[in-house]
């Protein structure tokens, strides 16, 4: 082959390449671009959908940590408020208790000065009593002053010990 004839080939290739190069410009090109701008489009939304869900986030997760935070300020505020009911009402047992106390102390006083009374009644008939067995005795024996002072003794003697005797 002769350099004229490579000449020609190269050049109807060139031609060749040109023309499909046209045509494939014309057909294949604009739709081919337009599919890569379609699809760059579909990513930049992808990118900007996931930017705005990573805000929305962002937003739900303070929103929540600030109703958490509520939350537990008003369980604090309920356990303080029970704390002090509590405390109240043991005051109130505590009073109660005292006034219970308090009138027990006053009847159990009154049922001893009761009881010291109905005691000393009973001491003041027993002497009484014996005092007049005293009397009878005396009366009884001779009127002779030496007895009559020793029977006195026996009923003091036996009124100490507190075993008289009939």
């Amino acid at each position: 082959m002769d350099l004229a004839q490579a000449l020609q080939e190269l050049s109807v290739q060139a031609v060749g390449f040109l023309v499909l190069f046209a045509v494939l410009k014309r057909v294949a090109w604009r739709p081919l671009l337009s599919l890569l701008d379609e699809r760059r489009r579909r990513i930049e939304d992808g990118f900007t959908q996931l930017a705005s869900s990573k805000e929305e986030l962002a937003r739900l997760q303070a929103d929540y940590g600030r109703r958490l935070s509520r939350i537990e300020d008003e369980a604090r505020a309920k356990i303080q408020q029970a704390v002090l009911e509590g405390k109240r009402i043991a005051m109130e047992i505590q009073e109660d208790a005292r006034a219970q106390g308090t009138a027990l102390m006053h009847k159990s006083k009154e049922a001893v000065a009761l009881e010291l009374a109905k005691a000393k009644v009973t001491l003041r008939d027993d002497l009484v009593s014996m005092a007049t067995e005293a009397i009878e005795r005396i009366l009884r024996g001779r009127l002779d002053a030496e007895r009559d002072r020793r029977l006195v003794e026996e009923v003091l003697d036996e009124l100490e010990r507190g075993t008289p005797k009939p």
